[in-house]
């Protein structure tokens, strides 16, 4: 059985399942077995984890301790009651439909302006501000036009594609977040402009840590965590740029609860972009597929954060950002209370009903023509998430037809 315990009762002789920490498993160099001596016990205590889950059948079972199944359902239960007190937002200016089309414009060309800035620092040139800030300002515009179209088209990248694309993602995600707070125009620019080069300095990082296909050791694990300092200095000698940005460069990993690095900064003495840049770095990061890694969907994305947002994260940020994205974030794969499935591609005023491309009938085990359903419009509700990598071959099969280039995999 998997149950959740506090770090502090974790003992030789219990087997970790998950050390369920916000850094995808690139910190831990000590793989997830059977933990044998009290020193790996404060090797663990000392990364900053603060709960683990573990595995009953396989080691030491701890009472009191929550199944990990209960965990689960409690969360999940929280998302949607935390998701409703969403106040309703604006109609999008523009429809998903054309504002995709722009959309797909700005991501080939946000592709080019972050390819071409890492080769201008590989090269030991200043990065082109002009073009950056031209760029963020047309995501914002799109963001603003539908906030849907531009966050869609970012998720959609090939494994080999992730330092590149990771950082547009990211930006957009905090475009996405100022739009939705209400955070002045000039801010939210700058912010967005330190997001988009906030991971600058891997470029200094050997190829070989960055897509290691394993875990990293702890000598590879300090020359990674390097990266934080060197995009600060690549950032430090271009002119132009927003205060902002060189923080959000040097302390997007910082914790708020003083685990993170490079300087254990706590609380508020981290800076609100830094705090929010994190989130969406985590977010993004976690939900990812690498080369030397599958991401997890992005339903369990929100809720891993809402987990950590007691220890990790700003609490009150990381709920406003879970009510932005929704509990049903655009291309996630659903199952009707008819058993009809499809892909979330819209949102709607209402979280819980958004619009979504059906392709097949779970009841049945077949196809059905492909159409989109404005569920708040009709009020039909989502039963349950439904996974992809759970399908049989011939539903498989049915979705790569229908999807019609809207990728919801990721």
């Amino acid at each position: 059985m998997i149950k959740k315990i506090k770090i502090e009762q974790l003992r030789p002789g219990i087997f970790v399942h998950d050390f369920n920490c916000d850094q995808s498993g690139e910190n831990i160099f000590i793989d997830k077995s059977l933990i044998k001596s009290e020193k790996a016990v404060q090797i663990i205590q000392s990364w900053g984890i603060k709960e683990v889950y573990i595995d009953t059948d396989r080691g030491l079972d701890i009472e009191p301790a929550k199944r990990a199944g209960k965990v689960q359902q409690k969360t999940n239960k929280s998302l949607h009651k935390l998701a409703q007190k969403k106040e309703l937002s604006a109609s999008p200016s523009t429809p998903f439909k054309e504002e995709v089309k722009i959309a797909r414009t700005i991501k080939n060309d946000a592709v080019d302006t972050v390819r071409q800035a890492m080769k201008t620092v590989q090269e030991g040139r200043n990065i082109d501000v002009g073009s950056a800030f031209q760029l963020v300002e047309r995501m914002e515009e799109s963001i603003t036009r539908n906030k849907d179209a531009l966050l869609l088209l970012t998720r959609m990248r090939k494994k080999d594609e992730y330092t590149l694309m990771h950082s547009i993602s990211v930006s957009t995600l905090v475009l996405s977040f100022c739009n939705f707070s209400g955070i002045p125009y000039e801010m939210t620019i700058n912010l967005a402009m330190g997001a988009l080069l906030h991971d600058i300095g891997k470029t200094k990082i050997p190829d070989s840590i960055l897509n290691k296909p394993g875990k990293l050791d702890e000598e590879e694990w300090a020359i990674m965590k390097k990266h934080a300092e060197y995009s600060a200095q690549v950032l430090a000698k271009t002119t132009e740029l927003p205060p902002e940005a060189y923080d959000i460069a040097l302390h997007h990993h910082e914790r708020y609860d003083g685990t993170g690095y490079p300087h254990g900064l706590q609380g508020d003495t981290i800076t609100f972009g830094s705090r929010i840049t994190a989130i969406c770095d985590v977010y993004d990061a976690i939900t990812s597929e690498k080369c030397y890694r599958n991401g997890i969907n992005r339903v369990k994305g929100l809720e891993k954060l809402y987990d950590w947002s007691d220890h990790h994260f700003d609490k009150e940020l990381t709920y406003k950002f879970i009510q932005n994205i929704g509990v049903y974030p655009i291309g996630t794969c659903v199952r009707l209370e008819n058993q009809l499935v499809g892909v979330v591609i819209e949102s709607t005023e209402n979280v819980l009903q958004p619009v979504v491309r059906i392709f097949y009938n779970d009841k049945k085990k077949a196809p059905v023509k492909v159409q989109e359903i404005d569920l708040s419009s009709v009020n039909i509700n989502i039963a349950s998430y439904d996974s992809p990598k759970n399908w049989p071959g011939n539903k498989i099969q049915t979705f790569r037809k229908s999807k019609n280039s809207l990728s919801p995999f990721h």
